[in-house]
């Protein structure tokens, strides 16, 4: 059962399209509160806990048993036979259709239906439905032929429970999305529907832990203010829980959490109760209020004032720290720039920070926020300032004419392209607000059997295109999503990434032309000043420009530092330009390959795809198995509660932290998963680049990642210009990325020589 559950770890269960058929179900329902929180876990009761008195009819018996395995050659023979009664049974009226609803079976519904069985038929101690039996158990297919062949939303069971009560305490989300754009948009249900207890479905959802429920019944216009008979609101029940996720999108709602329940507790008091104080406070703090539940002051109005304060707090800080280098003591200087760090470090966190407008389920942090690109920024801008003021006056008339001048024009090409990429669009997907269109895309997905979160975008209400991504910084669909790089503070998609191979591609050029500057600068300076000799440079000219020109010394130092970085970056991009492949696919290949061998009783559909069996193709199978979602399983779907995900995830340390920012992560994973160092074999390795479906070979993935698809254009322009819409080349095929369903098939040289024979 998925009665409501205190622990913040709780997960909550979808069923397999192959599970055993369900027909000796005996739960006691004779306690109100427990038949109150029945849920999807569990099938429809029986009349009894007891086995009937009265022997089954053999005859009904195998009728049943065709209905609950999807026989449907035995039910068309049954039933043609003519001994059985198409609406009731000896056991309590329930009928072929219950048990062929509760277990999945289209078919056998559709056929049921044909011959004129009543849909509308009650069963059992709830005198539940077809349709009231298909939504504990989450099945949409059912639901949308039931709907489609004259079902009742409206009608309740014994539990007071309509289809939304039922479809959201199934904690299938797709049925709740289904549920609400086909019935709650229409006006046939309401969708703050109460249940004798006063309970409406957003409470329930809450209730449960369900956050992806809870975004979509808000988005709904579900209300926070209900309150059911005990005075608890949704915001009451999602502190009883504790799951971090539903309490932000109830209090960023408006929730009030200060309100009283009838026992006089707030949301405070129940949170310390129950050991969710923690995740209550977390959720207050992401929606802007402190602790004790008051606003937190904001320095700024506008989240784009904060933002630009940001942005230029680095150039500031990075121009200090150079200046005490310059003029202190190298450990001084170390010690009061670390204290300065920490310092503005806090300052950002306690008075710019809050003032962001925050739309996402996490805090605020500075890799999520610009001060990294304006970290680059202020690198960028002091190492010019340097070359305009310092190098270049000594070295443009000194056999360097023609290397600052490159310098000069890869400087501004730089400046142009960052600015460019930060303010550019990197292919955002438009989102859908129509529900007309978005029923014609359920009832798309639907019939191809792939409605599902992988398939279906929850927060735009799109068909979700292969390859992409859900941004939550730019809050839309990415096409041919790579990646987030904090250092321009956007995302890398389809319409930007070209640039943004050029852009590091011309900064690790820029940084060595600049060192050879720099050396030469150093060179002119031991020349024209008295030999000197240091420690550890010597005495040639690296030690004459730790002398005699410290402050260009540590500019040209920490430009070769980010030229380590940014070379790891170039290599990371190239290898998968070369294998067709994004960052973000990379990553999801290597997991699933690493995934695939590994066996987990508990088996986790974290799709929430429930297509029954006979809609399934080997495509989906193959798929399934990849991702852990085999139909054939013999355990249960479970889904965990995102709270357990979040226990269960390894803390990051500030090692690793850096390996991300710096994308040696990445280094490490291609280095570890295609040349084999670090464990990984022949056949394994190829086994991972096979598995790629964008994978082309390697001239053709080059030629569909820097080729535009306007075939017509000069093939400078190709190489040089982004893909201006959603259009570009895939195995050498125009292709819309923003309705991209389906991979161009891998096409493979026909066999040659005695081989083929």
């Amino acid at each position: 059962m998925s009665d409501i559950n205190t622990e913040s770890g709780e997960s909550t269960s979808l069923p397999n399209s192959t599970d055993p058929p369900l027909s000796d179900v005996n739960i006691d329902v004779e306690d109100d509160d427990t038949a109150e929180s029945i849920s999807s876990l569990q099938p429809i009761v029986s009349n009894t806990t007891n086995p009937p008195e009265e022997p089954i009819n053999p005859v009904l018996g195998q009728y049943h048993q065709a209905c609950q395995k999807g026989d449907l050659a035995t039910v068309k023979q049954l039933l043609d036979s003519g001994v059985l009664d198409l609406n009731t049974d000896l056991t309590g009226d329930i009928t072929g259709l219950h048990w062929a609803s509760i277990n999945n079976r289209l078919s056998v519904v559709k056929y049921l239906i044909s011959q004129g069985i009543d849909v509308n038929a009650k069963a059992g101690d709830l005198e539940a439905t077809p349709l009231h039996w298909a939504a504990r158990y989450g099945y949409v297919h059912i639901v949308d032929c039931l709907l489609n062949k004259g079902a009742d939303p409206t009608m309740c069971d014994m539990q007071g429970f309509n289809l939304l009560h039922l479809a959201v305490n199934s904690s299938n989300v797709m049925l709740v999305a289904y549920v609400l754009f086909f019935v709650v948009a229409k006006g046939i249900i309401d969708i703050d529907c109460q249940d004798p207890k006063g309970r409406t479905p957003l409470l329930w959802a809450a209730y449960q832990g369900d956050s992806l429920s809870v975004m979509l019944l808000l988005k709904f216009g579900a209300s926070t203010k209900i309150v059911d008979e005990g005075g608890f609101t949704p915001l009451h029940w999602a502190t009883v829980k504790g799951q971090p996720y539903v309490l932000t999108h109830l209090i960023r709602d408006g929730a009030d959490f200060f309100l009283k329940t009838n026992d006089g507790k707030d949301c405070f008091t129940i949170a310390q109760e129950m050991n969710t104080s923690h995740s209550f406070k977390d959720a207050l703090s992401i929606c802007g209020f402190n602790q004790d539940g008051y606003p937190k002051r904001k320095l700024f109005k506008k989240s784009d004032h904060a933002k630009v304060i940001t942005f230029f707090v680095p150039l500031v800080a990075l121009s200090i720290i150079f200046i005490l280098f310059t003029h202190l003591h190298p450990l001084f200087a170390l010690l009061i720039s670390l204290i300065f760090g920490l310092a503005v470090n806090k300052a950002l966190k306690e008075l710019i920070l809050p003032s962001y407008s925050n739309y996402g389920l996490h805090s605020t942090s500075l890799l999520k926020s610009p001060f990294l690109s304006g970290t680059f920024f202020g690198s960028l801008l002091l190492l010019t300032i340097v070359w305009i003021f310092k190098i270049a006056p000594f070295t443009i008339f000194k056999s360097r004419l023609l290397t600052n001048f490159f310098m000069f024009l890869i400087l501004m090409q730089i400046y142009y392209l960052f600015i460019k990429l930060i303010f550019s669009d990197p292919g955002c997907v438009p989102i859908e607000t129509d529900h007309e269109n978005v029923r014609g895309t359920i009832k798309e997905l639907l019939d191809t059997g792939k409605f599902d979160i992988k398939n279906f975008c929850l927060e735009t209400w799109i068909r979700k295109p292969l390859r992409s991504h859900f941004s939550t910084l730019n809050t839309h669909n990415v096409a041919r999503f790579d990646h987030f790089c904090p250092w321009i503070y956007n995302d890398i998609g389809l319409k930007n990434h070209k640039n943004f191979m050029w852009f590091i591609l011309l900064t690790e050029v820029g940084i060595w032309f600049f060192i050879s500057l720099t050396m030469k600068y150093f060179d002119i300076l031991e020349d024209t000043n008295e030999d000197v000799a240091c420690f550890l440079l010597g005495d040639d000219e690296l030690c004459a420009g730790f002398v005699y020109d410290r402050f260009t010394f540590l500019i040209a130092l920490w430009a070769l530092i980010q030229s380590v970085w940014v070379g790891f970056l170039i290599v990371v991009q190239v290898f998968q330009t070369f294998t067709g492949v994004t960052n973000k696919e990379f990553n999801k290949y290597v997991k699933e390959k690493k995934n695939q061998h590994a066996f987990d009783p508990i088996f986790f559909n974290d799709t929430f795809n429930t297509t029954p069996e006979e809609l399934r193709n080997d495509d989906d199978d193959t798929a399934a198995s990849r991702t852990g979602n085999n139909p054939n399983h013999s355990n249960g779907t479970t889904i965990p509660s995102e709270g357990s995900r979040i226990n269960t995830r390894k803390p990051r340390t500030c090692f690793n932290l850096c390996f991300a920012i710096t994308g040696l992560d990445q280094v490490r994973t291609i280095v570890r998963e295609t040349l084999g160092i670090g464990g990984a074999n022949e056949m394994s390795r190829m086994q991972l680049l096979s598995s790629i479906p964008t994978n082309y070979g390697w001239k053709r993935n080059l030629a569909d990642f820097w080729l535009t698809s306007d075939v017509m254009a000069p093939i400078w322009r190709r190489l040089f210009y982004s893909p201006v819409e959603s259009r570009a080349l895939l195995n050498g095929v125009e292709v819309d990325y923003f309705k991209l369903y389906d991979f161009p098939e891998k096409t493979y040289p026909e066999p040659t020589g005695p081989e083929s024979v």
